[in-house]
């Protein structure tokens, strides 16, 4: 089986969704990118290798056709995989057995392998890429739309990505994200870009957008997708002066006008701090009851 789609479009999850609606669940699911791997470290990790077969791993090695225990491989970028190591693979899949380096027992071949790529297999083919003898193999190919083509999938998906993003802040700084959703504005911004990127670029920007968010929701303007007017747009400048305004009116607001108190709780000199006021024009005495 082959999956094909543009750069950026998330065939992992296509591959682990296939997986699940198979008879394969009983074992586990791996993804091996070859375009990541060395090509003279590429076989261990696909096949394993024996002892001493790599003088860098005195030990036996596993490969993913191993580990996945009745399981599913996803082999992707197969036309990084090479030639060689393509005509050893179309045999396993032949036979249904294969060898790891370096040994003379052949193992049972006991999982589902798909391959994924940007290219058709017509184009990986005609091009020579993908040995014949493997592309025989691969005689199912599904294509998957890019994601401007599957706009119904992008909220969703935005959800998803902001779920998964928020958990990674939790867990870097310790403490729960108050952000929850999207503005109606974000969601409609969201909606009209045309992701050329495809899930990846969704993601990333989701990830960003989450840590420029200063309330609940994820606004438009966070997700920094272009729409606003360059006139729209504060200096640099005029965006620091702006949050610096906001955030020592905030700390007086809690200290009741305290410069002092004020000051500690920012974790600056109480020179420094006056500074920022008089550079904003903020008066102690407004906050003071």
């Amino acid at each position: 089986m082959l999956i094909t789609a543009e750069e950026g479009v998330d065939k992992e999850l296509v591959g682990r969704l296939i997986h699940a609606a198979s008879e394969w669940t009983t074992g586990s699911f791996f993804a091996l990118d070859a375009s990541l791997v060395p090509e003279t470290l590429l076989g261990r990790e696909l096949f394993g290798s024996e002892a001493g077969a790599i003088a860098s791993l005195p030990t036996v090695a596993d490969g993913a056709l191993s580990r996945v225990g009745g399981g599913t491989v996803l082999l992707e970028h197969i036309e990084s995989v090479p030639k060689d190591l393509q005509q050893i693979l179309a045999v396993a899949l032949e036979e249904g057995r294969f060898r790891r380096l370096g040994s003379g027992e052949s193992l049972p071949l006991d999982c589902r392998l798909i391959a994924s790529s940007t290219e058709t297999l017509e184009g990986l083919t005609s091009s020579g890429r993908v040995a014949p003898e493997l592309s025989r193999r691969l005689v199912l190919n599904i294509e998957i739309d890019a994601l401007r083509d599957r706009r119904e999938d992008i909220l969703p998906l935005a959800a998803h990505a902001l779920a998964a993003a928020r958990e990674e802040i939790e867990q870097e700084l310790g403490r729960a994200c108050s952000v929850t959703g999207f503005t109606r504005e974000a969601l409609e911004r969201l909606r009209e870009h045309d992701w050329p990127g495809n899930e990846r670029e969704l993601r990333e920007q989701i990830r960003s957008a989450l840590r420029l968010a200063r309330g609940e929701e994820v606004g438009a303007e966070d997700l920094l997708l272009g729409g606003e007017s360059t006139d729209e747009i504060p200096s640099f400048r005029d965006a620091k002066r702006a949050f610096e305004r906001e955030y020592v009116t905030r700390i007086l607001q809690l200290c009741k006008g305290n410069i002092s108190r004020a000051a500690r709780i920012a974790k600056k000199d109480r020179k420094d701090f006056y500074d920022v006021m008089r550079r904003n024009s903020i008066k102690p005495q407004d906050f003071r009851n």
